[in-house]
């Protein structure tokens, strides 16, 4: 029985279902069928299989290509058939018949409605030579025998899956609905008609949907402290799923595009999550939203990596049956007013569980906020780099300090100690403000530099954009401040969705890359770590995407990369969109007014973050 992740795409049916039988078209391309057909002709890695378990009479098979004709499918392998018999413990026979195997099939709906099989309707072998040869006729029988039984075994079966979603919905109820299901989605569906395509075969999918019952539509009360607690917790419980989910499928893959797009939908997630956290909203259900926006941005990754080597996501069809799981909620949510659609911890966790089998945790919760030196590894940050102990006075910041113009610190004081122990828990006031500024320029300038001596990643033209592009983004973020409030009870700077400290470093969407207590405590760290984060969305992002190749050349690169910060990977080319809100655009244009001002040597004005005068 072949499982298909295409099966359960009802997701992609109208939005607005009516009573009656709605016909999806669902397509499955001619390379998963090939997959599928592999795999029951027991095809290596190689590409080579053999049939047939007396080594006198066997074929090898190779070299399989599959098409569409007229109404059929077109299955042709090159064949290489040994007959004979066993003398004296040996093989004695003519030399292997060479040629081609030519296989018709016909796919058919079976007596269930649930299924497509598909029938052998001729089976054609024929010599390189196109002559006939000596032993046509036994290959024939052979082939016959071996390949015939094995593909009429060939099947796409919706009954197993549908099944599965019954559980899922059970799950996605919830144990306080009152909804009541008369029949089950293996009752209300069926295979109404096949098509075959230049691309593959298209099934159209019938489901008998029922139209929802708007007179009892009611609002839901707000949300008490206890509901608004656990609220969090599920908020939790999808960005444990999600990043448990992602990494699983970025170790399935050595391609650097693939992580780096899988990591972008996570912090994205992460970013919503963050943001979710402070909404209070009755009418906003952000489990289900956030889960259907990254689910739409997952699945066509998924399916590019169910084309690929993906070690220990093939067994059992682990990888196709998660997105099967997962189209299944997205169907779920096109039903919701009749089934009315809970999005739970257990449901999460059924989902995880067709991918990870007998590895998914119990829980997801509570979320792991040490560093991970394999997470970080696996997506491309370099391990240990920020286990580095807190940067110390070097000879390189006496020979910067000259350079730094109208933000000079004096040199006894920097020959004594550095920019980072002096601004432990100093707050910027009036009488101090002069000595901040040129402490906080010291040391951005000292990471910019020491993090261009570490990495050579980016492309020489734009080393010079680094510094003014780091001091622009502290700028913006948080006026250059690691703390606030008065001097005697300093308290660090923490935003109302939990981004901290100079470089407003999100820890949730951020946890298990960097040290959450260091991003507190240790001001140079904070800052290494926001180098680290716009460089990354620079170099992985906004380069790798061609962002300088869209009009305004490299300085779309400094643009992108602090909307990317700002706002996540999602947010990468906001700066040029027409439908950007103007919230956005005016943080946007902020920012770039503050790079132009650091990239021409000068300060912002100081009134924009200070009170300034007497």
């Amino acid at each position: 029985m072949i499982r298909i992740g295409w099966l359960l795409c009802i997701l992609y049916s109208s939005s607005a279902l009516a009573a009656g039988e709605v016909e999806i078209p669902l397509l499955a391309e001619t390379s998963h069928l090939q997959t599928a057909i592999s795999r029951v002709l027991e095809f290596d890695e190689n590409g080579k299989a053999t049939l047939g378990q007396d080594p006198c009479n066997r074929i090898d098979l190779s070299d399989m290509k599959m098409a569409t004709e007229d109404d059929k499918l077109s299955v042709d392998m090159a064949v290489a058939a040994t007959t004979g018999v066993r003398v004296f413990g040996s093989c004695r026979g003519l030399t292997p018949w060479q040629g081609r195997l030519a296989l018709k099939l016909m796919p058919q709906v079976t007596e269930s409605g649930l299924a497509i099989e598909f029938i052998p309707t001729s089976i054609e072998l024929s010599r390189l030579d196109n002559s006939p040869g000596i032993l046509s006729k036994p290959v024939q029988v052979i082939a016959d025998a071996l390949v015939l039984p094995r593909m009429k075994t060939v099947k796409i079966d919706l009954g197993g899956p549908l099944n599965e979603l019954d559980g899922l919905i059970e799950q996605l109820l919830g144990p306080n609905s009152t909804q009541s299901v008369e029949q089950s989605l293996v009752q209300r569906t069926h295979i109404s008609r096949l098509q075959t395509e230049e691309t593959g075969l298209k099934a159209w999918i019938a489901f008998q949907v029922r139209a929802s019952d708007r007179s009892h539509k009611y609002s839901e009360p707000v949300l008490d402290a206890d509901e608004a607690a656990q609220w969090q917790t599920l908020e939790d419980e999808l960005d444990g799923f999600l990043t448990t989910i992602i990494s699983v499928l970025a170790e399935s893959t050595d391609s650097h595009v693939l992580r780096m797009e899988l990591l972008a939908i996570l912090l994205d997630a992460r970013y919503a999550i963050a943001e979710a956290l402070t909404t209070d909203d009755p009418e906003s259900d952000p489990v289900r939203e956030l889960f259907l926006t990254t689910w739409e941005r997952l699945r066509p990754l998924m399916s590019e990596l169910e084309g690929m080597d993906t070690p220990g996501l093939e067994v059992d069809y682990k990888l196709a049956a998660f997105i099967a799981g997962g189209d299944a909620l997205r169907a779920l949510d096109a039903l919701g007013p009749e089934y009315g659609l809970e999005m739970t911890r257990d449901g999460l966790r059924r989902l995880a569980r067709l991918l990870l089998a007998g590895t998914a945790p119990p829980r997801f919760t509570p979320l792991p906020l040490e560093v991970d030196e394999d997470f970080r590894d696996l997506f491309g940050f370099d391990t240990g780099k920020k286990s580095a102990p807190t940067i110390e006075v070097t000879q390189s910041l006496v020979e910067t300090v000259s350079l730094l113009g109208t933000w000079l610190m004096p040199v006894a004081h920097a020959a004594t100690i550095s920019p980072a122990e002096a601004l432990k828990g100093m707050v910027p006031q009036r009488d101090n403000l002069d000595d901040y500024l040129d402490l906080v320029a010291s040391l951005l300038q000292e990471q910019s530099k020491k993090w261009l001596t570490e990495n050579k990643k980016m492309p020489a033209r734009l080393t010079e954009r680094l510094d003014p592009l780091v001091r622009a983004t502290a700028w913006k973020e948080s006026c250059w401040r690691q703390f606030s409030g008065s001097t005697k009870n300093p308290q660090v700077l923490r935003s109302a969705v939990g981004a901290v400290g100079m470089m407003q470093i999100n820890g949730r969407v951020w946890r298990k890359v960097y040290d959450l207590d260091r991003l507190v405590d240790e001001v140079d760290y904070n800052v290494n770590a926001g180098i680290d984060i716009l460089t990354h969305y620079m170099i992985d992002y906004a380069i790798r995407r061609g962002e300088h190749e869209q009009p305004g050349g490299d300085d779309n690169l400094i643009k992108a990369s602090y909307a990317a910060y700002n706002g996540g990977p999602g947010q990468l080319a906001r700066y040029r969109n027409e439908n950007t809100p103007a919230r956005l655009r005016s943080i946007d244009n902020t920012f770039w007014s503050y790079y132009t001002s650091f990239n021409s040597g000068q300060l912002p004005d100081i009134s924009s973050c200070y009170v300034v005068g007497r």
